[in-house]
Order: C-alpha cells, then structure tokens, then sequence
C-alpha cells in the first residue's frame, strides 16, 4: 500500500504557499534534504498538494514513460498561453503531435547549420558596439546584452530580412510581454488581463503590436509564394506539410502561434545559459583560461563555423555544466489525470508534481562535489556511467525541446566568437542571485568589466581579476531591484 510522502507542515491556511512565493528553490532544496526524493508539499488548505521529485528514475517516469498520465499543469500553461496561443508549449493531444511533426523538420541539424554564420555575425556586431564602452573601462550588465543578442538572432533566424525593418517595434514589445508573462507567473493572485490594470493594458497593447507584425509577415510571405527551402524558420514552417497523416499544412493562426512560441521559449533561455556561463568563467580562471586556450588552439583568432564545433569539446563541456548548476528552464510542473504511486508513495490525481532540474542535478547519489564547477563531468566515459536522466536540460520525453539542438549551437557560436575578443570579469562583491521564474536568471543583473584578449596568444591583457570601478556602468542593474 502507497505511503504519504513526507514533508514540511507549513502555515495551517497557506500551506507552503508562502515558501513558495518568497523563495521557491531554496523551498526545494531544503524539502529534498530534509525528506528525501519524495516530497510532498501542502497546498492552500486541504487542496492541491505539490510534490517535489527528486530522483532521475522518478524524472523518466513523469516524462517519458507515463507521461500521458502526467500532462502540463493547466494553470501555468494558461500563463504561456495568454502570448504563444496554442503554439508547441501549450497545445495538447493530436494537435500537438501534428504540429510537432510539422515543425520538427526545420529544427533538423542540417537545417540550423544553415544559421550558422548568421549567429556568429550578430555577435560580432554586438561586440564591436562593446569596443568604446570596452576601451573606457566601462562596465556593462550581461543580462540585457545577451537578451538583446539572442532575440536578434532568433529573430533573423525566423524573419531573415523582414527583422531588420521590424526590429524597433517588434523588441519593445516582446520585452514588455515577457516580463509581464513573469509578473503573472510569479504572482501570487493574478488579475485577468482584461481587468484594466496598466500593466495588463501595456501587455495587451504589446501583444496586439506582435500580433498585427507576425500575421503581416506571414500574409508577405504568402504573397511572395512559399519555399520549403527556404532560408528562415517562418518559411519553413509555412512550408511544412503532414505527409505522414492529414496532407494539411498549417493555416496562419498555427504558423503564428508556433512563431510567437519559438519567440518567447527561445532567446531568454538562451541568454540565461550564456549569462550563468560568464558567470561561472569568470569566477573559475584556471577553466577559462583552459576554455581560451583550445579556443586559440582550434580557431586562431578567426570566427567559428559550424564545422568547428566537434573540435570545441571543452566549450561544450563547459556549457554542458554551466547548465547543470544552472538550468535556464529549471523547473518542469505536471498534474495527474489518475491516483499514481512513485517510490511507493502516493500521487493523487489533480496535484502538482514538478521535476526540478536544479535538484535533480545536484543529487549527491549521481553527481560528485554536486555544487562545483566541473566541465570534465562530461567526457563521454563519466557520461555513460550516469543514469541519462540524471541530467535533462531541454526536458525529457516527447515533449522535449524541440530547439535543443539550436540553442546549444547558438552559445557555442556566440561564446567561441565573444571568448577570442573579451575576457569578461565580475565586479567584485556584486551580488549575484538566481531569481527562478519562466526561465533562471539573475535577480540583480550580471555587471561585467569587459578585458580585450591579445590575439598574438590568447590570453587577457589585463589580469584576470583586476580591481573594477563600480561606478562605471552601463546599463547595470542596481542592487535595489
């Protein structure tokens, strides 16, 4: 008979609730030392219990083996759904599957290599907008950076040209629907957004500004004709069709829903990783200057190609543990359609169960020195001693991310390209803190000072962890944020 699962007693109305709110991963954390790899959470009375699991073999169960029982959390898609519609994130069922056979062909590895080039030029144009600030010892906040960098990217990525002459109405809206899809995730009570507040009236009107944007490009776009071929994601996908089943490709409310999808699940992930990856170097030299060296080794100064990657393999080792300890999606919640067991506790139906990629990768049982900073935890012989589901970055199971392959091959690009030109060092004592939501950021910004690297050998021509003048920033976050 199925036990129940052992957990913190909480406030007698609120439960856990509150933990929740005010600090959600140290709620976790502290569960899973305390109570094991089950943990069971109170929810606001006697309703909704949460449970914390904390083992890869209960990860591959919710995920993958018994994931019909165990589809996404109703109440946090809604939040998704209020920008992406019914894109990949949000949709369910047959329609699901339809659309994921539908997009998938142009998240193929031949397909994104083509984005190659497009990737490492956005970077370069960043990093010489970086050359003055760089040259007057001035100190810029990571954060926004690698934002603005990623969104340029999957916006040339989706739109080719078209971007370029969007790109000012089309970022300011995207940010604004962004941190209010933040806002309402993180809130505690959330009002609907047609209660007129004026955060929901910016959202709206936002929303309507990328709406009118993307449904105008896809009505260009169908007037030009449509390649299968062609050279941006946004063609592909209106391109695609359902050889296998229907015949049908996807009308443009579909198209539209998947674009906003890749919008809004694609570049803030990316720039998290980016950033906890600079983080992380900069307070690790011995690894960055290693990192540095196989840079120099393989590229010599010239920008990276796609064809360069499979020589860069301590870049993607590091990568692969930057977003071990940081994982930029970094919790995944479902609810059960049926009473279920795990590690013979029970799991009723219409709970929450979520799968914390930031506890499951720092279990002691699969992960020596959990909480250090390790890239050779990721040659291929400490791999295949690991249970594969000890780490899961993108997700597991069906719906794993279908822009993993993407993603990984953009910081790839974009840290080889950055790494041969700066050195980024933290300013000294700034705090830096993770602040959980949609996606793992830093709740305070990433201030950096930016060191030119010598292209004679590779290494900083300024020390690694010389003094930086806080007072000179750009675009620093403060600390009162």
């Amino acid at each position: 008979m199925a036990k129940i699962a052992p957990g913190p007693r909480g406030n007698p109305i609120l439960g856990n609730a509150r933990d929740f709110q005010q600090d959600i991963m140290t709620a976790l954390m502290k569960g899973w030392r305390e109570y094991g790899d089950v943990v069971q959470y109170r929810g606001i009375g006697p309703l909704f219990p949460v449970f914390c699991l904390a083992h890869p073999d209960y990860t591959k169960y919710v995920l993958q083996d018994n994931n019909k029982n165990y589809p996404k959390t109703k109440f946090v898609d809604d939040k998704w759904r209020m920008v992406v519609g019914e894109g990949l994130i949000c949709s369910t069922g047959d329609f699901w599957k339809r659309q994921r056979r539908l997009a998938q062909p142009a998240f193929h590895r031949q397909k994104i290599a083509a984005f190659g080039k497009l990737m490492t030029d956005a970077t370069e144009e960043l990093l010489e907008e970086w050359r003055v600030p760089a040259e007057r010892g001035e100190i810029l906040d990571m954060k926004p950076q690698m934002v603005h960098l990623t969104l340029n990217i999957l916006a040339r990525a989706l739109f080719s040209a078209d971007w370029s002459r969007e790109a000012k109405a089309m970022g300011p809206a995207i940010s604004i629907a962004i941190r209010h899809a933040y806002e309402q995730m993180e809130a505690f009570v959330s009002l609907p957004e047609n209660f007129p507040t004026p955060a929901n009236r910016r959202f709206v009107k936002a929303r309507a500004t990328l709406d009118e944007i993307v449904y105008r490009l896809i009505a260009d776009r169908r007037r030009k004709g449509v390649d299968a071929e062609g050279a941006d994601l946004l063609g592909m996908l209106m391109a695609a069709v359902d050889v296998d089943e229907t015949g049908e490709s996807m009308n443009d409310t579909q198209v539209h829903d998947e674009v906003m999808t890749f919008i809004f699940g694609g570049h803030e992930t990316v720039s998290s990783g980016l950033t906890w990856t600079m983080y992380l170097l900069s307070k690790h030299p011995v690894i960055a200057r290693r990192l540095r060296q196989e840079l120099h080794d393989v590229l010599g100064g010239r920008s990276p190609t796609v064809s360069d990657i499979p020589q860069l393999k301590y870049l993607t080792m590091v990568i692969e543990e930057s977003m071990r300890l940081y994982p930029p999606v970094w919790l995944i919640s479902r609810t059960p359609t049926e009473d279920d067991e795990i590690g013979g506790y029970e799991i009723p139906a219409g709970s929450m169960v979520l799968v914390s990629k930031y506890v499951v990768h720092r279990h002691p049982a699969f992960w020596e020195n959990p909480d250090g900073f390790d890239p050779e935890r990721f040659t291929p012989e400490r791999v295949a001693a690991r249970p594969r589901h000890a780490y899961f970055p993108f997700s597991a199971g069906p719906r794993k991310c279908i822009g993993d392959g993407f993603g990984v091959m953009e910081m790839q690009l974009v840290l080889a390209t950055l790494l041969q030109r700066y050195q980024l060092d933290l300013v000294p004592g700034f705090p830096i803190v993770p602040q959980p939501g949609i996606t793992l950021r830093q709740k305070y910004g990433l201030p950096m000072m930016l060191r030119p690297i010598s292209s004679s050998n590779g290494t900083a021509a300024a020390g690694l962890n010389g003094a930086v003048d806080a007072t000179k920033t750009v675009g620093a976050a403060s600390t009162a944020s």
